[in-house]
């Protein structure tokens, strides 16, 4: 009985390691890389998955960077030819400067298999709407990551879904800091008012609320927060998330940035950097995918 274990086991040993083998994905390449495998050498692309015996090969002034594990992330940026088993060690690099919900996202997408949905990348964001300021009445919803905004500059609609089709017109409130004194009042037909219409109304480093009722409905329980953040304040923030110890192209530093600061609320901003990373790479089909989402589910046109 025991023989009969042992080779189980031995049978089996070959499938334990395959699942501990380590894959690693080509998140950013720059200049003269390529994938080589049973001594055929194809050009590195974004998205390239390399397993088994593949290795990477990076030219003179080139660089290539890898994600490994979902959360890892490290550039080659000397010229060699680098196997995957040399590679496993750079997998167990436990510090990152890159957000650990974000490397989750671009490697849920980079390996799912062809025709796979794409997967709502509010999925991979822990940041979600504040809690305890009151629900939602009057049959009109507000989606929890508009539930929070930090606003800097730019445009961005604050907008509500409602569950009655006959409601036509909705009054919409921005209070002060105490929840209780409304300092802008709107009736509206569109499901949104642009935080524009506020700007003269809002000032640097203060707090403030909004909600939307269907018009001539009791005034809604709900308090939104805004808050109006100093330039200098954001200017602090946003050079810490900009900093990666790895390298990236322009087009993946801006993508990156723009799920960062939807995360955390900032989306004016993330707007314009995830347009700015559709701009720099136009064929990158994941790019424009996720900036539409992002487009749709907060109502911009």
């Amino acid at each position: 009985m025991k023989k009969l274990v042992y080779l189980f086991a031995a049978a089996c040993l070959p499938f334990a390691l395959s699942a501990q083998e380590n894959m690693f994905v080509i998140y950013s390449v720059k200049g003269n890389v390529s994938i080589v495998e049973n001594k055929v050498e194809t050009k590195a692309k974004i998205g390239t998955i390399v397993n088994g015996n593949s290795s990477i090969k990076v030219g003179a002034n080139s660089f290539a960077t890898v994600l490994c594990n979902e959360t890892r992330m490290f550039s080659l940026n000397k010229a060699g030819n680098y196997t995957t088993a040399g590679l496993k060690d750079s997998c167990k690099v436990n510090t990152s400067s890159v957000s650990a919900n974000y490397l989750k996202y671009v490697w849920n997408e980079m390996t799912k298999s062809k025709g796979t949905p794409e997967k709502n990348r509010k999925a991979y964001m822990s940041n979600v709407g504040a809690v305890g300021r009151g629900g939602e009445i009057n049959n009109v919803w507000v989606d929890p990551r508009l539930d929070s905004v930090n606003y800097v500059s730019g445009t961005i609609p604050l907008s509500w879904k409602c569950f009655v089709d006959e409601a036509e017109e909705f009054t919409f409130r921005l209070y002060d800091d105490t929840k209780t004194n409304v300092i802008y009042s709107k009736d509206v037909k569109k499901k949104h008012v642009d935080i524009s219409d506020v700007l003269k109304l809002i000032q640097p480093g203060t707090i403030y609320y909004w909600n939307a009722t269907v018009k001539g409905e009791p005034e809604n329980t709900a308090r939104h927060y805004l808050r109006y953040v100093p330039k200098d304040e954001y200017q602090t923030y946003f050079n810490a998330i900009k900093k990666n110890d790895a390298a990236e192209s322009d087009a993946e530093l801006n993508f990156r940035l723009g799920f960062v600061l939807e995360e955390n609320h900032y989306l004016a901003e993330a707007y314009n950097y995830y347009l700015k990373a559709t701009q720099l790479d136009a064929t990158n089909g994941f790019y424009r995918s996720t900036f539409m989402s992002f487009k749709k589910d907060f109502e911009i046109k």
